[in-house]
């Protein structure tokens, strides 16, 4: 009697723990550092850290920005490049002949191309990993 009321308890115990709590959550994170004014235009600086489990060899995203009104002022694709897993790399962009100070928000509308060497094509999988932060003074995010 002992044993099935110790097999009973084991059996709650392994149905309490969520399904995929010893995986690692895959991360795709990128965050708007600064905005800077320069004679070529508004540098902007990002921070990316690939959390996805392999190295990204292409990395890509559609950003829209927007005026102080809430109008779209330029959409771009900007080149992430290589991320290599568990790295922290910085990437600037410079918007020629911009003004920060106009730029009231920049949003990651889509995640155009992300690959590994292992999976081609993890544009989908990036996009759901995605998860942005903001140290700069404008609305950033998906």
């Amino acid at each position: 009697m002992r044993s099935i009321w110790c097999l009973t308890l084991l059996v709650f115990a392994l149905l309490s723990v969520p399904a995929g709590s010893g995986a690692q959550e895959k991360l795709l994170s990128i965050e708007l550092n600064k905005m800077q004014q320069s004679g070529e235009g508004c540098r902007l600086s990002f921070i990316a850290v690939n959390k996805m489990g392999a190295n990204l060899e292409k990395t890509a995203m559609e950003v829209v920005f927007f005026d102080a009104s809430s109008v779209v002022t330029e959409m771009l694709l900007l080149d992430f490049g290589r991320l290599p897993a568990d790295k922290t790399k910085v990437v600037e962009f410079v918007l020629q002949q911009q003004q920060c100070g106009q730029i009231s928000r920049v949003l990651v509308n889509d995640v155009v191309e992300c690959s590994s060497a292992e999976a081609v094509n993890m544009t989908q999988d990036c996009f759901n990993a995605l998860r942005t932060s903001n140290k700069a003074e404008i609305e950033f995010g998906v």
